[in-house]
């Protein structure tokens, strides 16, 4: 039966390069892979084929300092990896993926269910692969890796470890959601080693961990080797071994050193084989029920019926509000988008919320030199979020045209003007944008500490915390307008619909958007930086920082005046829109 295998698996992998060799025959398709593969050549694949002089440096010498660093941080990296399916629980009930082709013709063959998982983890090799080869070119031409090739093997490995276990880990929340608390007992050892990993941890956290160095005469040398002291210290260093030993090969000096490293890491990717072969699943159903489903969302999006990929489309959301029977028309659209973005499961916040809560715990019952480290690193990654989502967040919040076009057939049967259907598409997403961003500018206020001599008082946090609260989601409602303008002019070169695509092309396709998208916001931008500069410098003599709410408020009104002509440009947009030549792509 392996060879029928073999045989389905390159005539896959053969059609699915066929079916990318007829996509560059458009012309959307060949510019976009045409700007990745350029993305790919200038990051990663450049220094490859600069002259010698241009390349970089011999590696480092294996036994210094560094390695251990790196191997610290790449064990917790790995652990925060191992307990995310855990922490943040998928769609484990979906089973093992399989295509509709693949339930079609193997399921009712006389195959055996080892065979099937077999097949799978085949099949998962592919995409395996090309992710270490990525992998490589990104990380393989630095200074730490003396061979390149005993990276390359533990590159391999760790992924495979990561596919084997997030099968195992799928595998097991099938089991609990079939059996119920039988489930528990099948799967008791998976849970109990759990239970001890998380054990472990919090008395790492509690008793174990050693203090952190001074943060006013501390250097990034010293925090570096209390990383290496924590990960060594107590039971870190057990419930880390098994994952240090997964990349521990790619330091080795020599090929003897490298195969004595390379069996302790071989042994743990296979139990986690073993695990994943004697979970006790009846995944059959589940990936049949995915399958059909994935294949219901592309029929209806081949008809212009949008639906969410992979939420449950029958599954109620309560409104955000009760809406009126009478108002604006909208307030209706921005209702429906609000419940289509949804909101976040309850049962899912919960152990985020209590690992938050135990590291603030642990913070606040350290010493007294200790407790401005972790508010500081808190607050500095909530105003770096704020940030990142006024610029990032338009790109990923997608609950407006680029969604709704998908069904525009219906959307011009409604008796409803251009203007408000543009108003109603755009509020949505900015209004999560702007609470997503208020909520993190007042974290970074409170926790982020002084810069330097300047120590803020609450007035001055306040005032700066304000002026930003009134600018960030103008940027983010600026953005979101020119998202929606390249989905109404351009709609076959914008990809429609919540999916993400993979490939060079859609990488083409993300950066084309992201630097227009940047370009113009920086155009719209601009007046109002003037209005802003003007207005601070005239006051700061006479007002201090009080002049900031003002600056940042007339600054705002310029960025919603721009709003709302662009507002009022996607409402005729929309009013002339022919679905029938927007050649919008169902794909």
């Amino acid at each position: 039966m392996s060879g029928v295998f073999l045989y389905f698996l390159t005539r896959t992998f053969k059609n699915r390069i066929l079916s990318l060799a007829a996509k560059l025959r458009r012309p959307r398709y060949l510019i976009s892979a045409a700007v990745g593969l350029a993305y790919l050549y200038l990051v990663f694949l450049h220094q490859y084929f600069s002259r010698p002089r241009t390349r970089t440096r011999a590696p480092l010498p294996p036994d210094l300092a560094a390695l251990p660093l790196l191997e610290a941080a790449g064990a917790l990296f790995l652990l925060g990896l191992v307990l995310l399916p855990w922490i943040w629980p998928g769609r484990g009930a979906e089973g093992l993926r399989f295509s509709e082709a693949e339930i079609q013709f193997l399921f009712p063959a006389p195959l055996s269910r080892r065979a099937l998982i077999h097949f799978r983890l085949a099949k998962m090799q592919f995409g395996t692969i090309f992710t270490v080869l990525v992998s490589f070119l990104f990380f393989g031409r630095g200074k730490v890796f003396a061979h390149p090739a005993f990276f390359l093997a533990v590159l391999w490995i760790v992924y495979s470890f990561l596919g084997l276990y997030h099968v195992g880990a799928s595998l097991a929340q099938t089991s609990l959601a079939r059996h119920g608390t039988s489930g528990y007992k099948v799967q008791a050892w998976a849970f109990g080693f759990l239970a001890a990993l998380l054990t472990s941890i919090l008395v790492w956290l509690k008793w174990f961990l050693p203090p952190l160095p001074e943060p006013t005469a501390a250097q990034l040398a010293d925090f570096s080797v209390w990383l290496v002291r924590a990960t060594q210290s107590g039971p870190a260093y057990y419930f880390l071994l098994p994952l240090r030993a997964l990349i521990r090969p790619a330091f080795a000096p020599d090929a003897a050193a490298f195969v004595q490293r390379l069996a302790p890491a071989l042994l743990i990717l296979g139990l986690v084989y073993l695990w994943v072969m004697r979970s006790d699943a009846a995944f059959e159903e589940a990936s049949l029920a995915r399958a059909r489903k994935l294949a219901g969302q592309l029929e209806a999006a081949r008809k212009g019926i949008a639906r969410r990929p992979g939420g449950a489309a029958n599954k109620l959301r309560r409104p955000p509000f009760a809406l009126s029977p009478s108002g604006h028309a909208h307030t209706a659209i921005f209702w429906k988008n609000l419940i289509s973005i949804g909101r976040l499961d309850t049962l899912r916040i919960i152990p985020i919320l209590a690992v938050v809560a135990v590291g603030l715990a642990v913070a606040l019952s350290s010493r007294a030199g200790e407790r401005d480290v972790v508010p500081a690193m808190i607050g500095t990654f909530a105003g770096m979020a704020a940030g990142f989502l006024a610029l990032i967040g338009p790109l990923l919040v997608r609950d407006d045209f680029r969604n709704d076009l998908l069904q525009a057939e219906l959307l011009k049967t409604y008796p409803i003007p251009g203007r408000s259907v543009a108003l109603g598409e755009v509020l949505a997403p900015a209004a999560v944008l702007a609470a997503g961003e208020w909520i993190l500018l007042l974290i970074s206020g409170w926790l982020l500490p002084g810069v330097g001599k300047w120590h803020p008082t609450v007035p001055q946090r306040f005032l700066v915390g304000a002026s930003l609260g009134l600018l960030l989601p103008c940027f983010s409602l600026l953005g979101l307008l020119v998202q929606n303008a390249a989905a109404l002019l351009l709609p076959g070169w914008v990809q429609l619909g919540k999916g993400r695509r993979q490939g060079i092309e859609a990488m083409g396709q993300r950066l084309i958007s992201m630097a227009a998208t940047w370009l113009l916001l920086l155009c719209a931008v601009l007046p109002a930086a003037v209005l802003f500069g003007v207005v601070f410098f005239a006051g700061y003599r006479f007002l201090g920082m009080a002049i900031l709410p003002p600056a940042s408020l007339l600054a705002a009104c310029g960025l919603l005046a721009e709003a709302g002509l662009a507002v009022l440009w996607l409402g005729r947009l929309f009013d002339k829109f022919d679905v029938s030549l927007a050649g919008i792509d169902r794909e």
